[in-house]
């Protein structure tokens, strides 16, 4: 509660009896000497307005304190908050540069090595280029001073994954990986008569070309944390089943006299049957119409089709003259047809 303040000639114009008044009024609580005289009430009275003064005076003093204290570290706040961090430049060799703000490549900075050029130095962002000049230091200069400002990169994310890093595989081919998985790939276009000779790849189509391949690296690097490069489709293992194995079986059973065609196997032009492979397990099916066959492996499936094979012709060959012929004489064909010949019961060779 507040009370009004008098002054001296105030008070000195007061009877004693509004002395008394005011003293209860305003709560003094500074003991009068002589309570017959005005001035011993005039004087507690000033006394106790000078002691509520001092008292408003250092509180408002303190408050004006905190509030410039808080008003201090609002300021500190909010510069660190808009501060940007310090950039940190890495050269990747004597013509190319990265431009990083923490784990961010905000730019990069590269060499125009095209005749008749004054300012070759260059600094692009995504592949395009955004100022060039006659050294580096004024492509930095250039690049902090449009990162302060936030238009330099516009794509920027709260948060930002590493840089893949570049494998080179040979001296025309690179690829990107990110997290152990393939993101990109770099290689050498000798077909192109232009300067742009270096390529991009997702996916195996191309989405970037340029003249070196330490462009073509800090674009997918910025194309990449942005989250703008394309996604790259996870390897996988061909199937081996419908050629490689089919190839491997006719390689084999080439000698036999046998061939491979889409809908079977023959043999001098006689369908033996068809063998094939299910979720891993190989099966055989003998003839045109016969019935699915499982099998341990894919030579004794085809094997199965040879002996139906070799049975009908050892009717009508003569084995007894095969087994007088040398070991080294004998074709696969001729151990075919042994090994599906039954001698007839009580028949002994002279």
């Amino acid at each position: 509660m507040t009370h009004i303040t008098y002054s001296q000639q105030q008070l000195h114009l007061k009877s004693l009896a509004q002395l008394k008044r005011t003293y209860s009024e305003i709560g003094c609580t500074i003991e009068v000497r002589d309570r017959r005289r005005r001035n011993a009430w005039i004087s507690a009275i000033a006394s106790h307005q000078a002691a509520q003064l001092q008292k408003i005076a250092r509180l408002a003093k303190d408050e004006q304190a905190i509030a410039q204290g808080e008003f201090e570290q609002y300021i500190e706040e909010q510069a660190e908050a808009v501060a940007p961090e310090p950039l940190t430049t890495v050269e990747i060799n004597f013509y190319h540069h990265e431009v990083y703000c923490g784990k961010e490549l905000i730019a990069y900075i590269t060499y125009d090595h095209s005749e008749f050029v004054t300012q070759p130095w260059l600094v692009m962002v995504n592949g395009k280029e955004l100022f060039r000049d006659t050294t580096v230091t004024k492509c930095q200069r250039f690049i902090e001073w449009h990162h302060k400002d936030g238009t330099l990169n516009l794509f920027a994310l709260t948060e930002v994954p590493e840089v893949p890093t570049i494998s080179e595989i040979s001296c025309y081919d690179q690829e990107a990986f990110a997290d152990g998985q393939l993101v990109a790939s770099i290689s050498y276009d000798h077909e192109n008569y232009q300067d742009l000779y270096w390529r991009v790849l997702v996916n195996d189509v191309e989405i970037f070309r340029d003249t070196t391949p330490a462009r073509c690296h800090s674009y997918i690097k910025q194309q990449y944390q942005q989250g703008t490069l394309p996604v790259q489709k996870p390897f996988s293992e061909p199937c081996t089943i419908g050629n490689e194995v089919m190839l491997r079986i006719f390689n084999e059973y080439e000698k036999c006299g046998l061939e491979l065609l889409e809908d079977g196997i023959y043999h001098n032009n006689v369908k033996l049957g068809q063998v094939g492979c299910t979720d891993g397990n190989w099966w055989v099916i003998l003839g045109s119409c016969g019935q699915q066959q499982y099998s341990d492996s894919v030579f004794d499936a085809v094997g199965s089709l040879l002996e139906g094979d070799v049975v009908g012709d050892a009717k009508v060959a003569d084995c007894e003259q095969l087994l007088d012929l040398p070991f080294e004489e004998l074709t696969a064909e001729d151990w075919q047809r042994l090994r599906a010949y039954k001698p007839v019961p009580g028949l002994v060779a002279a």
